[in-house]
């Protein structure tokens, strides 16, 4: 992007993504919306005219981008992709910053989030609404089950909204049936996920990025509702953005630590075809790791007939927060004194370079 941004909503449309607002680098919210040209892999700023803000949203219908939420800020702003005019929508009145929202059949679904109203942004919001664009009109909907700031897609007229933040990271994954008006299902992911990116292909609702763990990259299964977590080369981000195109996820921007000096303005794609995904689970039958418990040395082994080389861990709580990362041998004992007793995800990457993952308990 032109400048490095963190906090920033985006929107696609045809062959271009448009990337809004967000904190830049050299302190301040950005007044800008900036369009990649997929084709052209080329950034150009079309309005500059946006009122300044961080953690909003936008959505795109009728060759339009809607911008709205932020912390302590109630507009509705449209740009037109066309003219790149921007013009004024209904003002919000339970707007709030670091909230979810997903388009369909021409409304927009907002929920969550926390700062409701200007209240201070450690005040989680549960609630949920939609505008509908045709009548230009925010309308109420039954609040979340949980108060938090959260990221949602839209599959198969279901609403999911999937980790978030209220104090811890959210293992939670709670779904709304659009065509009943009522939440429905509730799942719970193995790990807590906060500061994400989403973006949906098929069935398939693609994670990026995290607060704790800022190389994330997983899938939520809507047919199986299960968690599929990837190998990731990501370069670490949080507060992204995410888009996907062609079978292939574009994640843009983002940071890596609160200071908005560590905002980041590259973006990086993945292929995500069905191809790619079959690879990636390949491993199994190739790779076939055993563990073995060593409770005399506090411990445990890797075994691997053929292998006797150094790899990396990394040891999470059930919540995605790092606790210890070093170096082990496979077919030697893995030493966790110093981790203190409890339930782990225990990480690392095998020979093809496909991340494994173990659950351990202390």
């Amino acid at each position: 992007m032109s400048v490095r941004r963190g906090a920033i909503s985006s929107a696609i449309a045809g062959d271009n993504i448009y990337v809004s607002n967000g904190y830049k680098d050299s302190d301040g919210n950005a007044t800008f919306i900036e369009k990649y040209s997929i084709k052209d892999n080329r950034w150009s700023v079309i309005n500059s005219t946006l009122v300044p803000k961080r953690f909003a949203n936008s959505e795109t219908y009728g060759n339009k981008v809607y911008i709205f939420n932020g912390w302590g800020n109630s507009h509705l702003e449209i740009i037109d992709l066309e003219t790149h005019k921007k013009t004024k929508g209904a003002v919000n009145h339970s707007y709030t910053g670091n909230a979810g929202s997903a388009i369909h059949n021409g409304k927009i679904y907002v929920f969550g989030g926390s700062g409701l109203n200007g209240a201070a942004t450690t005040v989680f919001s549960n609630r949920f609404q939609y505008y509908d664009i045709a009548t230009n009109t925010w309308n109420p909907l039954p609040n979340m089950p949980t108060a938090r700031e959260a990221k949602g897609k839209i599959v198969n007229d279901k609403l999911y909204v999937i980790g978030g933040f209220n104090g811890t990271s959210s293992r939670l994954v709670n779904v709304y049936d659009l065509n009943k008006n009522l939440w429905t299902e509730q799942y719970t992911m193995p790990f807590g996920i906060s500061g994400h990116s989403l973006a949906v292909s098929g069935n398939k609702i693609f994670i990026a990025g995290g607060y704790n763990n800022q190389t994330f990259l997983a899938y939520f299964d809507t047919e199986t509702n299960k968690l599929n977590q990837l190998s990731s080369n990501m370069i670490p981000r949080r507060h992204a953005a995410a888009e996907i195109y062609n079978n292939k996820l574009y994640i843009m921007g983002g940071s890596t630590t609160s200071l908005t000096k560590s905002a980041i303005k590259s973006i990086q794609v993945a292929d995500i075809s069905e191809g790619a995904l079959s690879n990636e689970n390949a491993n199994e039958d190739v790779f076939k790791s055993k563990v073995y418990t060593n409770a005399q040395r506090d411990g445990f082994v890797i075994s691997n007939k053929n292998n006797s080389n150094q790899f990396e861990y990394t040891v999470y709580t059930m919540d995605g927060k790092e606790v210890g990362k070093s170096f082990a041998y496979y077919n030697k004992n893995i030493d966790l004194s110093k981790v203190p007793r409890g339930t782990y995800i225990f990480t690392y990457k095998n020979e093809k370079g496909l991340l494994q993952q173990i659950k351990i308990i202390r």
